[in-house]
């Protein structure tokens, strides 16, 4: 009789390096909250010294990024410690908020969030975030859902008139004079058949786009920065280069795609143009590499990055809808499935049935890639 092999790939926790005490969880979440200190400060720097500088703001209006990240991480620590306190009947609440890391949800909501959002969006969307995204789940390493992005999303479609009229993502040194829509990616899909000189010359060159001088969330505009961030969590192994690089890589390669049937084969700005805006490089590197969200496995991280890429363009393409926050929460819903799939699949008796999995997954991306070109109207 054939000795069978058997694989769990049951309930976390497994044994990681995160786990021990050399290399603990507490230390991870360390890491991750300075990984994002240069994108607060350059955030500071863009949305609130520059505008000082050029006369356009007042002291208050230069601290105001500043304020509002600060505000976030402190509204989901306090509405947090609430819950354990009233909900929950905890004795040790520091302790709990601790282990919980409370305020990161809140510092990320805040940094991609427009820089006009009101204060009390921003909590109410903070609220969303810890108790519809984390804490009903259970608490932290229990949620599907990235919270940050789901209090973003939540406030994107409930509020999105009340951010517009506040001014939405323009600093006081920004006009939208010269453009139909605030944000380049906004721009351009208001008007798809621009020549694509247009959509990029009202602000700037692309290297404005890479150091992140252009309109946005209020921290996720500098690639440049976020590749930064991305070298030191790469380093410290807090995360893995998996997803980030494939997911910035598919949706270049997709869009290069769609521009060269627009004629725009041997212009390699189409693709750039869509990579360096709508904050590809700070979902990719910080909301898609969630430990709790994402897939574990090395070859879950890969299927999780492709399908991560089409979409965001899919949606971008065909629905005009905000594609990177969404493709993200889409796909969280699936990693447990990936996981599971090819988990089990690295130690299949046949390798037919690994052969299979990668089919499967190869002729679902096709179609998307497929479909969007058929319905794409440029």
């Amino acid at each position: 009789m054939a000795e069978q092999k058997r694989f769990n790939v049951g309930k976390n926790p497994y044994i990681r390096k995160a786990d021990t005490a050399v290399y603990g969880t507490n230390i991870m979440m360390r890491d991750f909250l300075i990984s994002l200190l240069p994108l607060i400060l350059f955030a500071w720097f863009k949305n609130g010294i520059l505008p000082l500088i050029d006369g356009n703001a007042t002291v208050l209006q230069m601290l105001y990024p500043l304020i509002f990240v600060i505000v976030g991480g402190l509204s989901t620590y306090l509405i947090e410690g609430l819950y354990y306190l009233i909900f929950l009947k905890e004795e040790n609440i520091i302790e709990k908020l601790r282990k919980s890391y409370a305020i990161i949800p809140g510092v990320l909501l805040a940094m991609v969030l427009p820089l006009n959002t009101p204060i009390w969006l921003l909590i109410i969307g903070s609220i969303f975030a810890v108790v519809v995204g984390k804490l009903l789940f259970g608490g932290f390493g229990y949620n599907i859902f990235n919270p940050a992005l789901l209090g973003y999303v939540f406030l994107s479609v409930a509020f999105y008139g009340v951010i517009v009229e506040s001014g939405g993502a323009l600093n006081a040194t920004e006009s939208l004079e010269i453009v139909s829509q605030a944000t380049p990616l906004a721009n351009f899909f208001n008007n798809m058949s621009q020549p694509l000189d247009d959509a990029i010359s009202p602000y700037g060159n692309l290297l404005d786009f890479f150091i992140g001088f252009i309109p946005g969330s209020i921290a996720e505009t500098s690639a440049l920065l976020c590749i930064v961030s991305f070298v030191f969590l790469l380093v410290r192994r807090v995360i893995n280069w998996r997803i980030p690089v494939i997911y910035v890589g598919t949706v270049f390669v997709f869009t290069y795609l769609i521009g060269a049937t627009n004629g725009y084969a041997t212009d390699l700005r189409y693709p750039l143009f869509q990579i360096l805006s709508g904050g590809l490089f700070f979902g990719a590197v910080f909301m898609a590499t969630e430990p709790v969200t994402s897939p574990r496995t090395p070859n879950g991280e890969i299927v999780f990055a492709l399908f991560l890429g089409v979409l965001t363009v899919m949606l971008r393409f065909l629905k005009n809808l905000e594609g990177v926050a969404t493709s993200i929460l889409f796909m969280n819903l699936f990693t447990p499935l990936i996981d599971r799939m090819f988990a089990e699949t690295r130690v299949a008796d046949k390798p037919s049935k690994k052969v299979m999995s990668y089919v499967y997954v190869g002729i679902i991306i096709l179609a998307v890639v497929g479909f969007t070109l058929i319905n794409l109207e440029v």
